[in-house]
Protein backbone atom coordinates (compact mmCIF):
# COMPACT_ATOMS: atom_id res chain seq x y z
CA UNK A 1 0.00 0.00 0.00
CA UNK A 2 1.45 3.63 -0.62
CA UNK A 3 -0.85 6.64 0.22
CA UNK A 4 -17.44 -13.94 -8.41
CA UNK A 5 -20.43 -13.44 -9.36
CA UNK A 6 -21.74 -12.39 -5.55
CA UNK A 7 -23.25 -15.41 -3.87
CA UNK A 8 -25.50 -15.12 -1.63
CA UNK A 9 -23.60 -14.16 1.71
CA UNK A 10 -21.80 -11.71 -0.58
CA UNK A 11 -24.74 -9.46 -1.53
CA UNK A 12 -27.21 -9.99 1.48
CA UNK A 13 -27.19 -6.03 2.86
CA UNK A 14 -26.77 -6.14 7.10
CA UNK A 15 -29.73 -6.04 9.14
CA UNK A 16 -31.70 -8.43 5.94
CA UNK A 17 -30.32 -12.02 7.16
CA UNK A 18 -32.70 -14.65 6.22
CA UNK A 19 -35.44 -15.46 9.13
CA UNK A 20 -37.44 -18.93 9.93
CA UNK A 21 -41.01 -18.27 8.74
CA UNK A 22 -43.15 -20.77 10.09
CA UNK A 23 -46.53 -21.41 9.06
CA UNK A 24 -48.18 -22.11 12.63
CA UNK A 25 -51.82 -21.92 11.70
CA UNK A 26 -52.78 -22.83 15.76
CA UNK A 27 -51.63 -23.36 19.11
CA UNK A 28 -51.77 -27.28 18.69
CA UNK A 29 -49.20 -26.63 15.90
CA UNK A 30 -46.81 -24.60 17.98
CA UNK A 31 -46.94 -27.08 20.66
CA UNK A 32 -45.69 -29.57 19.13
CA UNK A 33 -43.13 -27.80 17.70
CA UNK A 34 -41.91 -26.76 21.43
CA UNK A 35 -42.90 -30.34 22.46
CA UNK A 36 -39.52 -31.56 20.65
CA UNK A 37 -36.90 -32.30 23.03
CA UNK A 38 -34.33 -29.74 23.57
CA UNK A 39 -31.36 -31.66 21.95
CA UNK A 40 -33.47 -31.62 18.50
CA UNK A 41 -34.34 -27.88 18.79
CA UNK A 42 -30.81 -27.42 19.31
CA UNK A 43 -30.11 -29.12 16.10
CA UNK A 44 -32.27 -27.51 13.98
CA UNK A 45 -31.32 -24.23 15.27
CA UNK A 46 -27.49 -24.88 14.48
CA UNK A 47 -28.47 -24.68 10.34
CA UNK A 48 -29.90 -21.09 11.33
CA UNK A 49 -28.02 -17.73 11.24
CA UNK A 50 -26.97 -16.09 14.47
CA UNK A 51 -29.62 -13.11 13.96
CA UNK A 52 -32.90 -15.35 13.62
CA UNK A 53 -31.73 -17.43 16.45
CA UNK A 54 -31.92 -14.26 18.66
CA UNK A 55 -35.18 -13.51 16.72
CA UNK A 56 -36.38 -17.39 18.14
CA UNK A 57 -35.25 -16.51 21.28
CA UNK A 58 -37.90 -13.96 21.77
CA UNK A 59 -40.99 -15.52 20.65
CA UNK A 60 -41.51 -17.22 23.74
CA UNK A 61 -39.76 -18.31 27.12
CA UNK A 62 -39.42 -22.38 26.35
CA UNK A 63 -37.56 -21.44 22.96
CA UNK A 64 -35.46 -18.84 24.80
CA UNK A 65 -34.40 -20.86 27.63
CA UNK A 66 -33.54 -23.55 25.49
CA UNK A 67 -31.52 -21.23 23.30
CA UNK A 68 -29.94 -19.85 26.36
CA UNK A 69 -28.86 -23.22 27.46
CA UNK A 70 -26.99 -23.88 24.30
CA UNK A 71 -23.11 -22.36 24.41
CA UNK A 72 -23.15 -23.26 20.36
CA UNK A 73 -26.10 -21.39 19.89
CA UNK A 74 -24.94 -18.20 22.03
CA UNK A 75 -21.81 -18.73 20.16
CA UNK A 76 -24.23 -17.87 16.75
CA UNK A 77 -25.71 -15.07 17.90
CA UNK A 78 -22.91 -13.41 19.57
CA UNK A 79 -20.94 -13.66 16.42
CA UNK A 80 -23.82 -12.07 14.13
CA UNK A 81 -24.10 -9.22 16.40
CA UNK A 82 -20.33 -8.71 16.30
CA UNK A 83 -20.12 -8.98 12.59
CA UNK A 84 -18.28 -12.00 12.85
CA UNK A 85 -17.95 -15.65 11.64
CA UNK A 86 -16.41 -18.50 13.12
CA UNK A 87 -13.01 -19.79 12.49
CA UNK A 88 -14.01 -23.79 11.81
CA UNK A 89 -9.85 -24.71 11.91
CA UNK A 90 -9.96 -23.53 15.34
CA UNK A 91 -8.98 -26.40 18.01
CA UNK A 92 -10.74 -24.28 21.08
CA UNK A 93 -14.10 -25.55 22.20
CA UNK A 94 -17.09 -23.83 21.34
CA UNK A 95 -17.41 -22.64 25.60
CA UNK A 96 -13.88 -21.55 25.00
CA UNK A 97 -14.45 -19.37 21.68
CA UNK A 98 -17.26 -17.89 23.22
CA UNK A 99 -15.43 -17.16 26.27
CA UNK A 100 -13.28 -14.96 24.14
CA UNK A 101 -15.34 -12.99 21.92
CA UNK A 102 -17.02 -11.95 24.60
CA UNK A 103 -13.68 -10.46 26.35
CA UNK A 104 -12.38 -9.41 23.09
CA UNK A 105 -15.83 -7.43 22.62
CA UNK A 106 -15.58 -5.93 26.65
CA UNK A 107 -12.04 -4.91 25.96
CA UNK A 108 -13.32 -2.75 22.79
CA UNK A 109 -16.25 -1.54 24.52
CA UNK A 110 -14.95 -0.30 27.72
CA UNK A 111 -11.79 0.51 25.17
CA UNK A 112 -9.03 -1.30 28.03
CA UNK A 113 -6.54 -2.53 26.05
CA UNK A 114 -4.67 -5.89 28.02
CA UNK A 115 -0.93 -4.63 27.20
CA UNK A 116 1.28 -2.36 25.31
CA UNK A 117 4.20 -3.92 23.12
CA UNK A 118 6.80 -2.07 21.05
CA UNK A 119 7.92 -3.74 18.20
CA UNK A 120 11.24 -2.51 16.45
CA UNK A 121 10.86 -1.55 13.07
CA UNK A 122 14.09 0.08 11.61
CA UNK A 123 14.96 1.59 8.09
CA UNK A 124 13.09 3.43 5.77
CA UNK A 125 9.36 2.74 4.62
CA UNK A 126 9.09 2.97 0.75
CA UNK A 127 5.62 0.79 1.17
CA UNK A 128 3.84 -0.84 4.42
CA UNK A 129 0.60 -3.29 4.55
CA UNK A 130 -1.32 -4.30 8.16
CA UNK A 131 -3.19 -7.55 6.83
CA UNK A 132 -4.21 -9.84 9.09
CA UNK A 133 -2.41 -9.15 12.46
CA UNK A 134 1.01 -9.00 9.70
CA UNK A 135 2.78 -5.48 9.41
CA UNK A 136 4.78 -5.68 6.43
CA UNK A 137 6.85 -3.15 4.70
CA UNK A 138 9.95 -2.68 1.78
CA UNK A 139 12.61 -0.80 1.93
CA UNK A 140 16.61 -0.43 1.00
CA UNK A 141 18.76 -2.97 2.52
CA UNK A 142 21.82 -0.27 1.81
CA UNK A 143 22.84 2.22 4.36
CA UNK A 144 22.28 5.02 2.78
CA UNK A 145 18.94 4.02 1.11
CA UNK A 146 17.94 3.83 -2.59
CA UNK A 147 14.34 4.74 -2.08
CA UNK A 148 13.58 3.95 -5.70
CA UNK A 149 15.06 0.33 -5.44
CA UNK A 150 13.84 -1.13 -2.08
CA UNK A 151 14.30 -5.40 -2.43
CA UNK A 152 13.84 -5.26 1.76
CA UNK A 153 11.29 -6.97 3.35
CA UNK A 154 10.41 -7.19 6.66
CA UNK A 155 7.08 -8.88 8.01
CA UNK A 156 6.30 -8.95 11.46
CA UNK A 157 3.33 -10.90 12.99
CA UNK A 158 2.00 -8.48 15.62
CA UNK A 159 1.94 -9.35 19.39
CA UNK A 160 -1.48 -10.24 20.59
CA UNK A 161 -3.18 -10.22 24.39
CA UNK A 162 -1.98 -14.27 24.27
CA UNK A 163 0.99 -14.44 21.85
CA UNK A 164 4.02 -12.69 21.66
CA UNK A 165 5.03 -12.53 17.72
CA UNK A 166 7.33 -12.56 15.75
CA UNK A 167 9.24 -10.55 12.46
CA UNK A 168 10.73 -12.14 9.88
CA UNK A 169 13.09 -10.20 7.46
CA UNK A 170 15.06 -10.87 4.10
CA UNK A 171 17.31 -8.40 3.02
CA UNK A 172 16.68 -9.42 -1.11
CA UNK A 173 13.17 -10.78 -2.10
CA UNK A 174 14.93 -10.58 -5.59
CA UNK A 175 12.88 -7.93 -6.96
CA UNK A 176 13.00 -3.83 -6.19
CA UNK A 177 9.29 -3.27 -5.81
CA UNK A 178 7.27 0.16 -5.96
CA UNK A 179 4.21 -1.22 -3.81
CA UNK A 180 3.11 -4.69 -2.40
CA UNK A 181 -0.05 -6.18 -0.91
CA UNK A 182 -0.37 -9.25 1.22
CA UNK A 183 -3.57 -11.88 2.35
CA UNK A 184 -1.13 -13.67 5.12
CA UNK A 185 -4.22 -16.05 5.14
CA UNK A 186 -3.40 -17.28 1.70
CA UNK A 187 0.52 -16.59 2.55
CA UNK A 188 0.29 -14.43 -0.35
CA UNK A 189 2.04 -11.82 -1.88
CA UNK A 190 2.26 -9.29 -4.46
CA UNK A 191 5.02 -7.48 -5.40
CA UNK A 192 5.00 -4.08 -8.13
CA UNK A 193 7.83 -4.33 -9.77
CA UNK A 194 9.26 -0.66 -9.64
CA UNK A 195 10.30 1.09 -13.12
CA UNK A 196 14.17 0.41 -12.77
CA UNK A 197 13.43 -2.94 -13.63
CA UNK A 198 12.46 -2.45 -16.87
CA UNK A 199 15.48 -3.19 -18.91
CA UNK A 200 14.12 -5.76 -21.87
CA UNK A 201 10.60 -4.82 -21.40
CA UNK A 202 9.25 -0.77 -21.06
CA UNK A 203 5.78 -1.26 -22.17
CA UNK A 204 4.52 -3.40 -19.08
CA UNK A 205 4.38 -3.46 -15.58
CA UNK A 206 4.84 -6.70 -13.69
CA UNK A 207 3.10 -8.16 -10.36
CA UNK A 208 4.80 -11.25 -8.92
CA UNK A 209 3.19 -13.72 -7.47
CA UNK A 210 5.08 -15.00 -4.59
CA UNK A 211 4.38 -16.62 -0.64
CA UNK A 212 5.10 -14.78 2.46
CA UNK A 213 6.55 -17.27 4.08
CA UNK A 214 9.47 -18.68 1.51
CA UNK A 215 9.68 -16.54 -0.85
CA UNK A 216 8.62 -18.66 -3.82
CA UNK A 217 6.28 -18.60 -6.32
CA UNK A 218 2.55 -19.25 -5.18
CA UNK A 219 1.43 -22.49 -5.58
CA UNK A 220 -1.96 -21.83 -6.49
CA UNK A 221 -0.93 -19.30 -8.96
CA UNK A 222 -0.67 -20.61 -12.38
CA UNK A 223 1.86 -18.09 -13.26
CA UNK A 224 4.70 -16.28 -11.26
CA UNK A 225 4.23 -12.97 -13.01
CA UNK A 226 1.19 -10.77 -14.27
CA UNK A 227 1.30 -8.37 -16.37
CA UNK A 228 -0.18 -4.87 -17.61
CA UNK A 229 0.52 -2.57 -20.46
CA UNK A 230 1.87 0.57 -19.78
CA UNK A 231 3.22 2.62 -22.40
CA UNK A 232 4.90 5.68 -19.95
CA UNK A 233 6.31 5.98 -17.20
CA UNK A 234 3.89 5.12 -14.10
CA UNK A 235 4.15 8.30 -11.80
CA UNK A 236 1.52 6.25 -8.61
CA UNK A 237 -0.21 3.15 -8.02
CA UNK A 238 -1.92 0.93 -5.21
CA UNK A 239 -2.81 -2.74 -5.40
CA UNK A 240 -5.46 -4.44 -3.65
CA UNK A 241 -6.04 -8.54 -2.99
CA UNK A 242 -9.78 -9.79 -2.65
CA UNK A 243 -9.82 -13.12 -2.24
CA UNK A 244 -8.46 -14.40 -5.74
CA UNK A 245 -8.65 -11.55 -7.44
CA UNK A 246 -5.84 -8.71 -7.40
CA UNK A 247 -6.83 -4.80 -8.62
CA UNK A 248 -4.40 -2.23 -9.27
CA UNK A 249 -4.98 1.33 -10.06
CA UNK A 250 -2.07 3.48 -11.21
CA UNK A 251 -1.55 6.99 -13.44
CA UNK A 252 0.97 7.16 -15.63
CA UNK A 253 2.68 10.34 -17.20
CA UNK A 254 0.13 12.23 -19.32
CA UNK A 255 -2.07 9.54 -18.96
CA UNK A 256 -5.71 8.92 -16.95
CA UNK A 257 -6.31 6.09 -14.76
CA UNK A 258 -5.53 2.83 -15.50
CA UNK A 259 -8.04 -0.42 -13.38
CA UNK A 260 -6.37 -3.69 -14.15
CA UNK A 261 -8.10 -6.79 -12.41
CA UNK A 262 -6.45 -9.87 -12.84
CA UNK A 263 -7.60 -13.34 -11.52
CA UNK A 264 -3.93 -14.45 -9.47
CA UNK A 265 -4.70 -17.71 -9.11
CA UNK A 266 -5.55 -18.42 -13.50
CA UNK A 267 -3.60 -15.58 -14.99
CA UNK A 268 -6.88 -14.46 -16.44
CA UNK A 269 -7.45 -9.98 -16.76
CA UNK A 270 -10.80 -9.70 -15.75
CA UNK A 271 -10.80 -6.04 -16.00
CA UNK A 272 -8.24 -3.94 -18.15
CA UNK A 273 -9.71 -0.28 -18.27
CA UNK A 274 -8.70 3.58 -19.07
CA UNK A 275 -9.01 6.48 -20.94
CA UNK A 276 -12.20 6.30 -23.04
CA UNK A 277 -13.18 2.92 -21.19
CA UNK A 278 -14.11 4.59 -17.74
CA UNK A 279 -15.87 7.77 -16.54
CA UNK A 280 -14.22 11.09 -16.69
CA UNK A 281 -12.89 12.77 -13.54
CA UNK A 282 -12.01 9.31 -11.42
CA UNK A 283 -10.44 10.37 -8.46
CA UNK A 284 -10.04 6.70 -6.42
CA UNK A 285 -11.13 3.01 -6.62
CA UNK A 286 -12.22 0.52 -3.84
CA UNK A 287 -13.21 -3.28 -4.18
CA UNK A 288 -16.21 -4.03 -2.08
CA UNK A 289 -16.32 -7.87 -3.00
CA UNK A 290 -13.83 -9.84 -4.89
CA UNK A 291 -16.78 -9.05 -8.17
CA UNK A 292 -17.59 -6.07 -7.68
CA UNK A 293 -16.00 -2.66 -7.06
CA UNK A 294 -16.56 1.29 -6.75
CA UNK A 295 -14.99 4.10 -8.00
CA UNK A 296 -15.39 7.58 -6.88
CA UNK A 297 -16.16 10.51 -9.69
CA UNK A 298 -15.45 14.75 -8.70
CA UNK A 299 -17.61 16.07 -11.42
CA UNK A 300 -21.34 17.18 -11.28
CA UNK A 301 -21.41 17.59 -7.17
CA UNK A 302 -19.71 13.79 -7.11
CA UNK A 303 -20.85 10.34 -6.94
CA UNK A 304 -19.55 6.74 -6.31
CA UNK A 305 -19.56 4.37 -8.97
CA UNK A 306 -20.66 1.00 -8.20
CA UNK A 307 -19.59 -1.86 -11.24
CA UNK A 308 -19.61 -5.68 -10.84
CA UNK A 309 -18.00 -7.59 -12.88
CA UNK A 310 -17.32 -11.54 -14.33
CA UNK A 311 -15.24 -13.81 -15.87
CA UNK A 312 -13.97 -12.20 -18.73
CA UNK A 313 -13.20 -8.48 -19.09
CA UNK A 314 -16.11 -8.05 -21.02
CA UNK A 315 -18.52 -8.47 -17.92
CA UNK A 316 -18.60 -5.48 -16.22
CA UNK A 317 -21.85 -3.70 -15.47
CA UNK A 318 -22.65 -0.94 -14.12
CA UNK A 319 -24.52 -1.30 -11.63
CA UNK A 320 -25.57 2.27 -9.19
CA UNK A 321 -24.79 5.77 -9.24
CA UNK A 322 -24.63 7.04 -5.50
CA UNK A 323 -24.85 10.94 -5.66
CA UNK A 324 -23.21 13.31 -2.62
CA UNK A 325 -24.62 15.80 -1.53
CA UNK A 326 -25.82 18.49 -3.91
CA UNK A 327 -23.66 21.73 -3.66
CA UNK A 328 -24.45 25.42 -4.80
CA UNK A 329 -23.55 26.87 -7.87
CA UNK A 330 -19.82 27.69 -8.78
CA UNK A 331 -19.04 25.40 -6.06
CA UNK A 332 -17.00 21.39 -6.89
CA UNK A 333 -15.44 18.49 -5.40
CA UNK A 334 -11.43 18.92 -5.90
CA UNK A 335 -10.41 15.42 -4.37
CA UNK A 336 -12.72 12.57 -3.20
CA UNK A 337 -10.50 9.49 -1.90
CA UNK A 338 -11.94 6.45 -0.32
CA UNK A 339 -10.21 4.04 2.31
CA UNK A 340 -11.27 0.79 3.95
CA UNK A 341 -10.21 -2.11 5.94
CA UNK A 342 -8.18 -4.91 3.98
CA UNK A 343 -9.61 -8.16 2.71
CA UNK A 344 -8.79 -11.82 3.89
CA UNK A 345 -10.06 -14.74 2.16
CA UNK A 346 -10.19 -17.14 5.18
CA UNK A 347 -10.07 -17.08 9.21
CA UNK A 348 -5.69 -17.35 10.03
CA UNK A 349 -4.86 -20.75 11.35
CA UNK A 350 -5.72 -21.58 14.98
CA UNK A 351 -7.75 -18.76 15.13
CA UNK A 352 -11.21 -18.89 16.92
CA UNK A 353 -13.10 -16.59 14.57
CA UNK A 354 -12.22 -13.48 12.15
CA UNK A 355 -13.99 -9.96 10.79
CA UNK A 356 -16.81 -11.12 8.32
CA UNK A 357 -15.45 -9.77 5.25
CA UNK A 358 -19.25 -8.59 4.08
CA UNK A 359 -19.52 -6.13 7.23
CA UNK A 360 -17.55 -3.02 6.87
CA UNK A 361 -17.33 0.67 6.75
CA UNK A 362 -16.08 2.75 4.02
CA UNK A 363 -14.28 6.50 4.47
CA UNK A 364 -14.71 8.96 1.56
CA UNK A 365 -12.53 11.88 2.49
CA UNK A 366 -13.47 14.35 0.21
CA UNK A 367 -12.60 18.32 -0.50
CA UNK A 368 -14.76 20.89 -1.65
CA UNK A 369 -14.03 24.56 -3.49
CA UNK A 370 -15.97 27.51 -4.15
CA UNK A 371 -14.60 29.82 -6.99
CA UNK A 372 -17.42 32.65 -6.46
CA UNK A 373 -15.21 36.02 -6.81
CA UNK A 374 -17.96 37.60 -4.77
CA UNK A 375 -17.33 34.45 -1.77
CA UNK A 376 -14.23 34.52 0.41
CA UNK A 377 -12.22 31.64 -0.75
CA UNK A 378 -12.82 28.40 1.10
CA UNK A 379 -11.40 24.55 0.62
CA UNK A 380 -13.72 22.89 3.35
CA UNK A 381 -12.73 19.14 4.03
CA UNK A 382 -15.02 16.02 5.10
CA UNK A 383 -15.37 12.44 6.11
CA UNK A 384 -18.31 10.90 4.90
CA UNK A 385 -18.79 7.03 6.76
CA UNK A 386 -21.12 4.52 5.16
CA UNK A 387 -21.45 0.44 5.49
CA UNK A 388 -21.09 -1.85 2.80
CA UNK A 389 -24.56 -2.86 3.10
CA UNK A 390 -25.47 0.31 0.92
CA UNK A 391 -23.58 -0.62 -1.93
CA UNK A 392 -24.14 -4.43 -1.70
CA UNK A 393 -28.12 -3.75 -1.34
CA UNK A 394 -28.05 -1.58 -4.72
CA UNK A 395 -26.38 -5.05 -6.21
CA UNK A 396 -29.04 -6.74 -5.53
CA UNK A 397 -31.54 -4.69 -6.85
CA UNK A 398 -30.20 -4.68 -9.89
CA UNK A 399 -29.92 -8.03 -10.03
CA UNK A 400 -33.38 -9.00 -8.83
CA UNK A 401 -35.27 -6.36 -11.14
CA UNK A 402 -33.09 -7.36 -13.99
CA UNK A 403 -32.24 -3.37 -15.00
CA UNK A 404 -30.81 -2.69 -18.20
CA UNK A 405 -29.16 0.41 -16.91
CA UNK A 406 -27.45 1.39 -13.58
CA UNK A 407 -29.38 2.89 -11.23
CA UNK A 408 -29.41 6.73 -10.41
CA UNK A 409 -29.81 7.18 -6.52
CA UNK A 410 -30.51 10.61 -5.49
CA UNK A 411 -28.06 11.43 -2.23
CA UNK A 412 -31.51 12.02 -0.31
CA UNK A 413 -32.13 8.73 -0.79
CA UNK A 414 -29.36 6.60 0.59
CA UNK A 415 -27.15 9.53 2.43
CA UNK A 416 -29.00 11.03 5.21
CA UNK A 417 -30.27 7.49 6.97
CA UNK A 418 -26.82 5.11 5.76
CA UNK A 419 -23.89 7.49 6.15
CA UNK A 420 -22.67 10.03 8.60
CA UNK A 421 -20.54 13.37 7.48
CA UNK A 422 -18.23 14.59 10.06
CA UNK A 423 -15.81 17.44 9.51
CA UNK A 424 -12.49 16.78 8.15
CA UNK A 425 -10.02 17.80 11.48
CA UNK A 426 -6.46 16.51 10.71
CA UNK A 427 -5.49 14.08 7.42
CA UNK A 428 -4.49 10.88 7.91
CA UNK A 429 -0.79 10.50 7.67
CA UNK A 430 -0.93 6.61 7.40
CA UNK A 431 -3.27 4.11 5.79
CA UNK A 432 -5.07 1.17 7.14
CA UNK A 433 -6.75 3.22 9.82
CA UNK A 434 -10.14 1.12 9.22
CA UNK A 435 -11.19 -2.17 10.18
CA UNK A 436 -14.83 -4.08 9.71
CA UNK A 437 -17.19 -1.41 11.54
CA UNK A 438 -14.11 0.86 13.38
CA UNK A 439 -12.54 3.68 12.10
CA UNK A 440 -9.58 5.66 13.84
CA UNK A 441 -10.26 9.36 13.83
CA UNK A 442 -7.53 11.86 14.15
CA UNK A 443 -8.81 15.08 16.34
CA UNK A 444 -7.33 18.81 16.59
CA UNK A 445 -5.47 18.42 19.68
CA UNK A 446 -3.28 15.80 18.46
CA UNK A 447 -4.91 12.48 20.37
CA UNK A 448 -6.85 9.68 18.42
CA UNK A 449 -10.36 8.52 19.02
CA UNK A 450 -11.75 5.21 17.65
CA UNK A 451 -15.53 5.57 15.78
CA UNK A 452 -17.32 1.89 16.04
CA UNK A 453 -20.37 2.15 13.54
CA UNK A 454 -21.47 -1.22 15.07
CA UNK A 455 -24.16 -0.64 17.65
CA UNK A 456 -25.90 -3.70 18.91
CA UNK A 457 -29.45 -2.82 19.14
CA UNK A 458 -29.75 -5.64 21.90
CA UNK A 459 -29.13 -5.70 25.94
CA UNK A 460 -27.54 -8.55 25.52
CA UNK A 461 -23.98 -8.74 27.78
CA UNK A 462 -23.79 -4.87 28.28
CA UNK A 463 -21.14 -3.94 29.73
CA UNK A 464 -21.27 -0.44 31.62
CA UNK A 465 -17.95 1.60 31.70
CA UNK A 466 -15.82 1.04 35.18
CA UNK A 467 -15.30 3.74 37.78
CA UNK A 468 -11.76 3.91 37.61
CA UNK A 469 -11.82 3.51 33.24
CA UNK A 470 -9.60 5.54 31.64
CA UNK A 471 -11.32 5.60 28.23
CA UNK A 472 -14.07 8.18 27.76
CA UNK A 473 -16.75 6.66 25.61
CA UNK A 474 -20.14 8.52 24.15
CA UNK A 475 -22.82 7.50 21.52
CA UNK A 476 -23.94 9.39 18.52
CA UNK A 477 -27.22 7.51 17.64
CA UNK A 478 -28.72 11.02 16.68
CA UNK A 479 -28.57 12.96 13.16
CA UNK A 480 -25.69 15.72 13.09
CA UNK A 481 -25.65 18.42 10.64
CA UNK A 482 -23.10 20.18 8.61
CA UNK A 483 -23.56 23.64 7.69
CA UNK A 484 -20.95 25.15 4.88
CA UNK A 485 -23.35 28.08 3.64
CA UNK A 486 -20.87 28.58 0.49
CA UNK A 487 -20.78 24.93 -0.22
CA UNK A 488 -24.38 23.39 -0.05
CA UNK A 489 -27.37 24.96 -0.37
CA UNK A 490 -28.59 23.64 2.91
CA UNK A 491 -27.58 21.46 5.96
CA UNK A 492 -26.50 18.69 5.25
CA UNK A 493 -27.98 16.13 7.85
CA UNK A 494 -26.97 12.46 8.66
CA UNK A 495 -27.64 9.90 10.78
CA UNK A 496 -25.57 6.22 10.76
CA UNK A 497 -25.19 5.90 14.71
CA UNK A 498 -22.19 5.34 16.33
CA UNK A 499 -19.78 4.93 19.44
CA UNK A 500 -16.85 6.70 20.14
CA UNK A 501 -14.16 6.24 22.20
CA UNK A 502 -11.12 7.74 23.82
CA UNK A 503 -7.71 7.24 25.42
CA UNK A 504 -4.97 9.89 26.52
CA UNK A 505 -2.38 7.48 25.81
CA UNK A 506 -3.25 7.77 21.88
CA UNK A 507 -1.56 11.17 21.64
CA UNK A 508 1.73 11.61 20.10
CA UNK A 509 1.00 9.51 17.10
CA UNK A 510 1.17 10.42 13.82
CA UNK A 511 -1.22 7.89 12.29
CA UNK A 512 -2.75 5.10 14.10
CA UNK A 513 -3.80 1.33 12.48
CA UNK A 514 -6.54 -0.78 13.37
CA UNK A 515 -7.40 -4.35 13.30
CA UNK A 516 -9.77 -6.68 15.09
CA UNK A 517 -7.46 -7.24 17.79
CA UNK A 518 -4.82 -4.40 18.06
CA UNK A 519 -4.32 -0.45 18.00
CA UNK A 520 -1.03 0.58 16.35
CA UNK A 521 0.96 3.70 17.36
CA UNK A 522 3.73 4.92 14.52
CA UNK A 523 5.17 8.67 15.60
CA UNK A 524 7.05 8.64 12.62
CA UNK A 525 6.21 10.84 9.49
CA UNK A 526 4.86 8.50 6.76
CA UNK A 527 7.49 8.06 4.32
CA UNK A 528 10.09 9.71 6.08
CA UNK A 529 13.59 9.85 5.28
CA UNK A 530 14.76 8.05 7.47
CA UNK A 531 14.07 5.45 10.48
CA UNK A 532 10.75 4.42 10.55
CA UNK A 533 11.38 3.77 14.24
CA UNK A 534 8.92 1.26 16.58
CA UNK A 535 5.75 0.59 16.38
CA UNK A 536 3.82 0.51 19.18
CA UNK A 537 0.87 -2.05 19.84
CA UNK A 538 -2.04 -2.06 21.82
CA UNK A 539 -3.16 -5.35 22.22
CA UNK A 540 -6.91 -5.84 23.08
Amino acid sequence: MIAPKLDERQTMASGRLPTIKADIKDSETATLILGLPSELLIEILRHVDGRSILQCSCVCRELKRVIDSSAELQYHIELALDCMLDGSQSTASIAERLEQLRNLRRAWILFEWKKEVRVPMPGFCQAYELVGGVFAKTSSSVVGHNQSSPRKFISSWLPSSSDPGHTLVRADIGVSTRDFAIDPSQDLIALVQSDNNFVNDSSHTEVHMRTISSNVKHPEASSPVLRTLTLSTMTSAFIQIVDDVIGMMFWMELESPHITIWNWKTGQTLVDRDGDDLPSHISDFSFISNRAYMITRGINGGSIQVFTFGENEHEITHVASLSLPPLKSRSHLVHCAIHTGPFVAKCLPNTPFWTNQDERIYVLSVQYIQVDPDIPSARPRFFLFFKNSTPLRYIQRYREQRETSSIEVPWEEWGPRESRMLNHQVPYQWLRYVHGHRVVFPLLSGSMQVLDFNLRKTKRHVFPPQPDSKASIEIIDYPTTILSDCIFPGPVETSLPYRVCRRDELKGFSGVMIDDQRLIGLKSPSFADGEMGDLYVFAF
